[in-house]
């Protein structure tokens, strides 16, 4: 099948990295409005074909369309689900979202979000609901419903819950931020402004207080930051499987510290050692 010229569309508010051929359509899209600035995208592409530059004031992902090989990683990673990887059949007029490496277990499924059992809320209890920062939560005429692709996972509403196991969170991420006061300027909240979920709160002689309990380790705020003044570790990912690929290979050794991978292996390699030696009966 012939294929032609990529092609490149990018404005404030939308990016397409787009790659006909003469039946099928493949376009990558970024919402630069959904976007929260986070920085994973460029960290887990593997061509490096994802920059950040600045625009309006914000932070927000560029793509080289000749570098990108619409691999569809960044739209695996995307926390907001701005990223997405669209295949369109105009012979067929149908229209179908890919995710090529998940599709083949390259990388695995990961575990993130919230579950919400509402038969369990009392009547009338809606305190999640202003907990929120994201408005994913919401009371109607039929209770309280949650509006998934809002959430990402920062445990406030389960934090405020008054009923154990209405809400359970699930984090993609493990690990803890620390703000270095002394080179915090006192006119400085760059991080308190951007981050998704509100884990910083300004201080009255100048700088911010990270709270790691409602941090999702975006990086967002290590991104916004112009004083280097963050510090974000990634412990852990959580995910259903261990992934294959160099790709996935490559985007843990970005994301995680190097020092916590070794760790998290030869935790499961010793895990696999005493299961195999208990079945030997040595």
């Amino acid at each position: 099948m012939a294929v032609r010229a990529r092609k490149k569309y990018a404005d404030e508010h939308e990016l397409q990295v787009v790659q006909p051929t003469w039946v099928d359509t493949l376009t990558l899209t970024l919402d630069r409005d959904a976007c929260i600035g986070c920085d994973l995208c460029r960290q887990v592409c593997p061509t490096e074909a994802v920059s950040l530059v600045r625009l309006e004031g914000r932070s927000v992902p560029d793509v080289d369309q000749g570098a990108c090989s619409l691999c569809g990683l960044c739209a695996t990673f995307c926390p907001v689900g701005a990223v997405k990887l669209v295949a369109r059949n105009t012979w067929k007029d149908t229209s179908e979202e890919r995710t090529p490496i998940l599709d083949v277990g390259g990388v695995p499924s990961f575990s993130r979000g919230m579950s919400l059992d509402a038969s369990l809320c009392p009547e009338g209890c809606d305190v999640c609901v202003g907990a929120c920062p994201r408005d994913a939560l919401r009371m109607g005429k039929s209770g309280l419903s949650l509006r998934r692709e809002r959430c990402l996972s920062c445990a406030h509403c389960e934090a405020v819950c008054p009923v154990e196991g209405a809400i359970k969170v699930i984090r993609l991420f493990e690990g803890s931020i620390v703000v270095d006061l002394e080179k915090c300027p006192p006119d400085c909240d760059e991080c308190v402004r951007v981050c998704p979920t509100r884990s910083f709160e300004a201080l009255p002689e100048g700088g911010a207080r990270a709270e790691s309990g409602h941090c999702i380790c975006c990086g967002a705020c290590l991104v916004a930051c112009p004083h280097g003044a963050i510090d974000l570790t990634r412990l852990r990912m959580r995910s259903s499987g261990d992934g294959f690929s160099a790709v996935w290979s490559r985007a843990v050794d970005r994301l995680l510290s190097e020092n916590e991978r070794f760790l998290n292996q030869s935790e499961k390699n010793y895990v696999k050692l005493t299961e195999m030696l208990k079945s030997s009966r040595i």
